[in-house]
């Protein structure tokens, strides 16, 4: 489904947040370049999608 250079990012934003990058709705509204840019952004900044501001922050009363 997705590139090999996109999931190489998606393995090392795994291994570096030991959670998966949000690909729904990401990569479905954004160009792969554009999705490759956030992760490379989330991992050198040290902070998730939520946290960059990509996605709204979680609700700590749902559990996900």
């Amino acid at each position: 489904m997705f590139s090999e250079r996109l999931q190489k990012k998606l393995n090392q934003f795994e291994d570096t947040f030991g959670d998966c990058f949000s690909t729904i709705p990401l990569a479905m509204s954004h160009t792969e370049e554009e999705v490759i840019e956030m992760i490379d952004t989330c991992i050198r900044e040290g902070k998730d999608e939520h946290e960059m501001g990509y996605l709204p922050p979680l609700d700590s009363d749902i559990m996900y």
